[in-house]
């Protein structure tokens, strides 16, 4: 969490249209992707819409939020660079099936970006190996 309390925008504003502009790019980039491939599938078209819907309530939600509570810890801003890094993580997905190759390091250090905000840096617990008793 320490470094997204770093992390600013130049300009307010920012902090709402920084992810619509990335959703843009990547309805964009999925469009280019299903023409590349011969796969336009309007109800998978129709779905992602409607998710970068929800995205955009959330969004505006958390900003009322904000400003509505005036919470300590500033929930707008880490839902918005939350959102971009997902997109960014989408737009490459899908120039990678589009056929530009995308060096595998790009996606291994964005994921782990998104894996370290989701978890909020701490690392999950490995499963443990249980040993059996076999005395008899």
């Amino acid at each position: 969490m320490e470094v997204l309390d770093k992390i600013t925008y130049t300009h307010s504003y920012w902090t709402l249209l920084l992810p619509i502009i990335m959703m843009g790019a990547d309805v964009l980039t999925g469009w280019i992707q299903a023409s590349v491939n011969g796969t336009w599938d309007s109800t998978k078209m129709r779905k992602g819409l409607f998710r970068k819907s929800g995205e955009i309530v959330i969004l505006l939600l958390a900003y009322v939020v904000q400003i509505a509570i005036a919470l300590p810890l500033n929930i707008f801003m880490f839902i918005s660079i939350y959102v971009c890094v997902m997109e960014v993580l989408s737009v490459i997905e899908n120039l990678d099936q589009a056929g530009l190759p995308v060096p595998a390091w790009i996606t291994k250090r964005l994921k782990k970006a998104m894996d370290t905000m989701v978890t909020g840096g701490e690392e999950e617990d490995e499963p443990t190996e249980h040993t059996e008793d076999k005395t008899e």
